[in-house]
């Protein structure tokens, strides 16, 4: 029986990996240059977290790596989620020349130095073969065999309680191989109160005893009376009177979900770096006066309970909002699984 042995790239505190791990795929090692992530992403997942730009590796350095970790029978895989900042909607407009654009070239030398069987790559659903990083890793698949199928997936349909687009590629260069996200496992939407409604309350400065990492971000007094003075249950900083809201409120273009709840019976906001800051977005808790605790954040995420995570405070946050939902990875993963049997 062959198993397929995978690296993962900017693989963050770990949520590409786990669901990769949990669809049956032996993901043994983890590349990030964030030396925060490490005892994260080792602790939960039995892997080894090498802490690299990927700019810095070799393609010798990889072959090693499955020297190492495989044998005859096994498949070999590179999975890979380049950082979205640079190709988001907001980044593109206010900023062309990013320098982490060129990491997605990055690992397309890695994919054509070492050849792995299998692909996988996620980035911002906006991302196409319009764009010349995107463009040049299409062809770089094809100039070396691959089969590959992309398409945009919404881990909302995997059992994740937040709206989340993302794009996914999935390549191989075994033939015989049915690959293909034709084999992909849908599940019915489930909302926010099937994640985190059963969790303890807490005040925002007051965080739990038996969970460390559910804690909310304490709000100053006057984001304090911000809060209370927005209605429960989905309610939206339009019900402030003049003395709560600041200039650029009152700007039509401003955006009007900062500072607003969410709801009980709809999905979450998209979970980002900073969901456990109140003003950043729509993460007031639907009931309590605070912003989204550390703990609700990951299991938005769809992390597993008790997944543990290290470092500071915007330190975890950070880990939680960059991760790929693990249920959405393991969804991919076993469109991988399912070819290989």
């Amino acid at each position: 029986m062959k198993n397929i042995k995978a690296i993962d790239f900017f693989s963050g505190a770990g949520g590409l990996t786990h669901g990769l791990k949990l669809a049956g795929i032996n993901v043994f090692a983890g590349i990030d240059f964030e030396s925060s992530c490490k005892d994260t992403y080792e602790k939960n997942n039995h892997a080894v977290f090498i802490n690299k730009s990927i700019q810095d590796i070799t393609i010798k350095e990889i072959k090693y790596l499955f020297k190492e970790h495989t044998n005859k029978n096994d498949y070999t895989m590179l999975a890979g989620c380049a950082p979205c900042q640079p190709y988001s909607m907001i980044n593109t407009r206010k900023k062309q020349n990013d320098s982490r654009k060129t990491l997605l070239d990055e690992f397309r030398r890695i994919i054509n130095g070492v050849k792995p069987h299998f692909v996988l790559m996620e980035n911002v659903s906006r991302l196409n073969e319009e764009n010349p990083y995107f463009a040049q890793f299409i062809q770089m698949l094809e100039k070396n065999g691959y089969k590959y199928e992309y398409t945009v997936l919404n881990a909302k349909d995997f059992g994740v309680a937040q709206n989340r687009k993302r794009l996914f590629l999935i390549a191989t260069r075994i033939k015989k191989l049915n690959l293909s996200f034709k084999n992909l496992q849908y599940e019915t939407p489930i909302t926010l109160r099937h994640i985190i409604g059963d969790l303890e309350a807490i005040r925002h400065d007051q965080p739990s005893k038996q969970d460390l990492l559910h804690q909310s971000k304490q709000l100053t007094p006057l984001n304090l009376k911000r809060i209370q003075a927005t209605p429960k249950n989905g309610g939206l900083r339009s019900a402030w009177n003049d003395e709560l809201k600041l200039s650029c409120h009152k700007k039509k273009e401003s955006f009007k979900d900062n500072y607003g709840r969410l709801a009980w019976n709809k999905l979450s906001a998209t979970i980002t770096t900073k969901f456990h800051q109140y003003h950043s977005g729509r993460f007031g808790h639907p009931e309590q006066d605070r912003a989204l605790s550390l703990r609700e954040g990951a299991l938005i995420q769809s992390f597993p309970s008790n997944y543990e995570f290290y470092g500071s405070v915007n330190q975890i946050a950070k880990q939680i909002g960059n991760a790929v939902p693990v249920k959405l990875s393991k969804a991919v993963g076993e469109t991988f699984i399912a070819a290989i049997y």
